[in-house]
């Protein structure tokens, strides 16, 4: 009767193995075919719509965008962000209701999501919140834990953030993680000069020079410290003086 016993134990636990081998590697599939199709997306996306012209009077790249194609694939895309030798290009989409936390710019389920605002004027308001997620294959806006190293933050100090009434390029002034809701505390109360202060004793790095700020932007992405499986409480956040340049 014991050894009935212990081969039907033996054929469940078999039986419990397989089905959590069969569901982790179905989401192991999912999670890289899911990786594949974003990666693939976002590349066709920027060989449709993004052109490179070299000016030769300055020998340097532009970036020349074609926003009513991209305007046609979505009206909610409403500018693109690039920093330059990092993976970050990408459009920005205006959300209402976080609906681009779990969709892409063509309006598909992802967990990958999109580089998206909830400011109801992006880019028009004194400071603009752009939010993206931290995906542990290295996409989205998992580049932004990088800016806590010094060397990385000199080399990446500006990046660009073009919309269809104006180019914009940015230059960062502080950079650190802290909790989601401390950050919401400390900064509830303050007028625009406050938080700019605010934002210049938080950094990890004194940067002087920045001179005067009118308008800013604030990058923002889930921070994995003091946790390397789940994200957590943590927030990651690069912030930038925002000047205008010709189109």
């Amino acid at each position: 009767m014991f050894s009935i016993i212990k081969k039907i134990l033996k054929i469940i636990i078999f039986v419990i193995l397989a089905i959590i081998f069969i569901i982790s590697s179905f989401l192991i599939g999912k999670a890289i075919l899911e990786h594949k199709k974003n990666n693939e997306e976002v590349e066709q996306l920027i060989e449709e719509v993004v052109v490179q012209d070299v000016k030769e009077t300055e020998k340097k790249e532009e970036k020349s965008i074609d926003w009513k194609k991209l305007k046609s694939i979505n009206e909610d895309i409403i500018g693109w962000i690039q920093i330059e030798n990092t993976n970050i290009n990408y459009p920005i989409l205006k959300d209402e209701d976080l609906f681009y936390l779990k969709h892409t710019y063509k309006k598909s389920y992802s967990n990958y999501g999109s580089i998206f605002t909830i400011n109801a004027k992006p880019l028009e308001d004194k400071e603009t919140v752009i939010y993206g997620h931290n995906m542990r294959d290295g996409s989205m806006f998992s580049t932004l834990d990088q800016y806590l190293d010094y060397k990385f933050l000199q080399k990446h100090k500006k990046f660009m953030i073009y919309t269809p009434k104006q180019n914009y390029v940015c230059t960062v002034f502080s950079v650190y993680s802290i909790g989601i809701d401390e950050e919401t505390k400390n900064i509830k109360n303050l007028d625009f000069d406050a938080t700019i202060e605010y934002y210049k004793k938080t950094s990890k790095y004194a940067m002087d020079g920045i001179g005067k700020v009118n308008k800013i932007v604030k990058l923002s992405t889930c921070s994995y410290l003091n946790n390397h499986v789940t994200p957590t409480n943590q927030r990651y956040y690069v912030i930038a003086k925002v000047e205008t340049i010709n189109n």
